[in-house]
């Protein structure tokens, strides 16, 4: 089959493309990416849970390594992988990140007193510039104690990085200029967490970094592993959050109804975010490889070696598993999505993107509730899907 998800039509709106793979059966060939397309959320999830025979695909061929090899995103051995996430792990529960809601708080209305005052004086606004992109990126630079004139080369260096995410299969190539832009940012990262690394060795603090460095399995690490860890959580910590509220921006000023109810009943917030990231979800795919030889997955045939998109954002607009799932419905009977992925590489950073996202949408609807698109909402790639412009107006 072959399927062009980078298509202007696709990337505006990809469930077409997507009912089309589904109508195919659950296991499609997509010519174009040279990859086999799981669509089912029962398969998703099946696939996502068998290390053993499906594994992390290392590195695209085709395109750019974002992390590296020792980053425990694409780790298939559980006890390492389990051990060098565990780093971080308390750091990431719910009671160690409720004392950032203050602060999250704070940066978010700094930059909404800038983003009101120009709405009320009749300007239309970006969104995404004004308030989405950089409010994760800063909170996940406190945690890693990136000082904080530092903060927007860091936002920077991980816009590079995250546009080799989308890029079309046409572009997947060295002398492309984005390419060489986001090896570059790449390598910047590199450069400053190595140098931070060195410092919090001889100056620990109470920051992520200075967690690694001096933990258990820190010992054992080599600088370059505990920079790709670190860089790993500095790209993820923020990219996803980002797109997430961008996403909440566009559907709330597309549902005003929704949205009052929310602004009147803010304990119906959570569960409008949530299903917001079924409904518009920003992972789009995740990328797997067969291992250990041929294997059946109902009723096609995989060979060894054969690479997989794992289709998490087809997963969550499932009929057999959502009733009406093409539907926003806040009210719908809650059932678990998989926009944060699935089984040992589920997302690290759930609580606090979710802590983030109710804050900040929690904000606006304090401080800007009648807010309305003003222009063409863009949008980034299938696999790491976002708004990248939201131009808004109050009403």
């Amino acid at each position: 089959m072959d399927i062009d998800l980078y298509s202007p039509d696709a990337l505006k709106s990809p469930w077409p493309t997507v009912e089309r793979i589904r109508e195919e059966g659950p296991v499609v060939y997509n010519d174009q990416m040279q990859r086999w397309m799981i669509t089912p959320d029962r398969l998703v999830r099946r696939v996502l849970m068998n290390y053993e025979r499906f594994t992390v695909e290392k590195k695209r061929e085709e395109g750019p390594s974002l992390f590296g090899p020792d980053a425990f995103i694409g780790i298939d051995d559980k006890e390492r992988h389990d051990a060098l996430r565990g780093v971080w792990s308390i750091a990431f529960q719910r009671a160690s990140l409720e004392r950032l809601r203050g602060v999250i708080t704070e940066i978010a209305d700094r930059m909404l007193n800038t983003m009101e005052a120009r709405l009320r004086d009749g300007e239309t606004v970006d969104s995404i510039r004004e308030l989405c992109r950089d409010l994760p990126a800063y909170v996940i630079a406190h945690m890693l104690g990136v000082p904080s004139d530092m903060r927007p080369k860091i936002v920077e260096w991980s816009d590079l990085m995250g546009a080799a995410v989308g890029f079309p299969p046409s572009e997947w190539r060295p002398e492309n200029p984005a390419w060489v832009a986001a090896e570059t940012a790449r390598q910047n990262i590199a450069k400053y967490i190595l140098e931070q690394i060195d410092y919090r060795r001889r100056n620990p603090g109470d920051d992520l970094i200075s967690q690694i460095v001096h933990s258990e399995i820190g010992k054992t690490l080599t600088d370059q592993a505990i920079m790709e860890n670190s860089r790993q959580l500095l790209f993820a910590g923020n990219e996803t959050t980002a797109k997430w509220l961008g996403h909440c921006m566009v559907v709330l000023a597309q549902h005003p109804d929704v949205r009052e109810e929310v602004r009147l009943d803010r304990e119906l917030l959570p569960v409008a975010v949530e299903e917001i990231m079924r409904w518009e979800p920003v992972v789009g795919t995740t990328f797997r490889s067969v291992r250990g030889g041929d294997i059946e997955v109902e009723g096609t045939l995989l060979r060894d070696g054969d690479r997989m998109m794992v289709m998490t954002g087809a997963a969550n607009r499932d009929s057999e598993r959502y009733v009406d799932p093409g539907k926003f419905n806040i009210h719908r009977e809650f059932k678990a999505n998989l926009g944060f992925g699935y089984g040992m590489h589920s997302c690290l950073g759930v609580t606090l993107a979710r802590l983030e996202t109710q804050i900040t949408i929690g904000r606006v609807l304090d401080r800007i509730p009648n807010f309305a698109l003003a222009g063409e909402v863009t949008y980034s790639s299938f696999q790491l899907r976002g708004p990248q412009t939201v131009p808004i107006r109050l009403q």
